[in-house]
């Protein structure tokens, strides 16, 4: 009997990344992270030379470079609220989902502050979490906006009522 993938690679907001094909329980092993293991004193110096995204420092000694495309566990992306972790089990690095993720959801973890800030603070967040986030506090500043524009309008026509019933009442005195 063939093993069939929880996940496929499909597109996703951010480029491809991994979908659920069927539900996934919590604590369920979904992908493991693969690539050919290098030092990490040869990866920070990789680095340096062309950024890549798909380092994935397993401890002070070993990186893993996942950046073949043998690698599925790469299209994972990341998200500011996960529904997967990396867990280091037995010299294998593999994500586990953290709660239960419902077929069609994408598969996401946290990359972490340094990867964060490296790659992603410049352009923006653009995990569901972050856009609903911006969303909303452009609606809120809309919002209050209108508000105050509302209020000087009415401010203005107070006035313009002000000044015609002043204007009125000096016409009536004159009479």
């Amino acid at each position: 009997m063939t093993d069939i993938k929880p996940f496929r690679v499909g597109r996703s907001r951010t480029g491809l990344g991994l979908f659920a094909t069927r539900d996934i329980a919590r604590d369920t092993d979904i992908v493991e992270y693969k690539g050919r293991r290098i030092e990490t004193t040869k990866a920070k110096e990789l680095e340096w030379v062309r950024p890549n995204r798909y380092l994935f420092e397993i401890n002070s000694r070993w990186t893993i470079d996942g950046a073949s495309r043998r690698n599925l566990a790469r299209y994972v992306n990341h998200a500011c609220r996960p529904n997967a972790e990396a867990v280091l089990t037995g010299g294998r690095m593999v994500y586990r989902a953290t709660k239960r993720i419902r077929e069609g959801d994408e598969i996401t973890v946290d990359y972490g502050k340094e990867y964060f800030n490296l790659y992603l603070k410049p352009i923006g967040c653009l995990c569901l979490s972050c856009i609903e986030k911006r969303r909303e506090t452009r609606r809120l500043a809309r919002k209050r906006a209108a508000r105050r524009a509302s209020k000087s309008l009415q401010s203005k026509r107070r006035a313009k009522t002000i000044r015609k019933t002043k204007a009125r009442r000096k016409t009536a005195r004159r009479t």
